[in-house]
């Protein structure tokens, strides 16, 4: 399969999701300080993040011998075949709550008290990505939201959730993808946007920016 988009992130769930649609995805990831900046907006935040991951990629890119395969087209698709490291897409995600960003705990104790501080109580999921046409240096922003509500949790019930082992590297300290479904009362939006990528999103971009002849579909 030719390699079709290249994730400027090392996260299995984002890379997950893509090649569940279809695509061929190389994972390179970004060399960059991810810090929110004083009084920084979320959304700005997380938009920032993703801009900045991808164009580090796309340096890395250019100035790296990686191999390159001559484009054709198939006889039997009539799509573009073999063309690759052109589409670079990256993304950042944090939980909002009542105005507090959430990123990943720093420590099994951080995790506890994120959660504890989320359960019974509605937050705010935001996914900021970009997507970078190295052939034609464009790209395309966004930052999706989605309201998630937890059920209210006793003080047990989240040490025995923190110690299953998944929070430590999720925004929020928990993930609607494994055993944290349990957590979740119900959602208004997009479910992909919580696990890390807005596949609904990302895909009409993609569209609108022209890369027609790598959609799987």
């Amino acid at each position: 399969m030719a390699l079709q988009v290249v994730l400027a992130s090392q996260s299995p769930r984002r890379k997950e999701l893509l090649e569940r649609l279809g695509f061929s995805v190389k994972c390179i990831p970004a060399q960059i300080a991810e810090e929110r900046m004083p009084d920084e907006p979320p959304d700005n935040y997380v938009k920032r993040l993703a801009r900045s991951k991808v164009l580090s990629v796309v340096q890395r890119i250019r100035t790296t011998q990686y191999e390159q395969t001559p484009a054709r087209v198939s006889r039997v698709t009539g799509k573009l075949e073999g063309e690759s490291l052109r589409w670079v897409v990256g993304a950042d995600t944090v939980v909002v709550c009542a105005g507090e960003v959430l990123e990943k705990p720093k420590d099994h104790l951080d995790a506890y008290d994120m959660l504890m501080n989320l359960a019974g109580r509605t937050h705010e999921v935001m996914t900021g990505f970009c997507i970078f046409d190295m052939h034609k240096d464009k790209e395309g922003i966004q930052t999706v939201r989605t309201e998630v509500k937890f059920k209210p949790m006793t003080k047990d019930e989240v040490e025995r959730y923190v110690s299953v082992g998944e929070s430590m590297d999720k925004s929020g300290a928990y993930g609607i993808q494994g055993v944290g479904a349990y957590l979740v009362e119900g959602l208004v939006g997009s479910y992909t946007n919580v696990v890390g990528l807005p596949l609904c999103q990302v895909v009409q971009v993609m569209e609108e920016m022209g890369a027609h002849e790598i959609l799987p579909f």
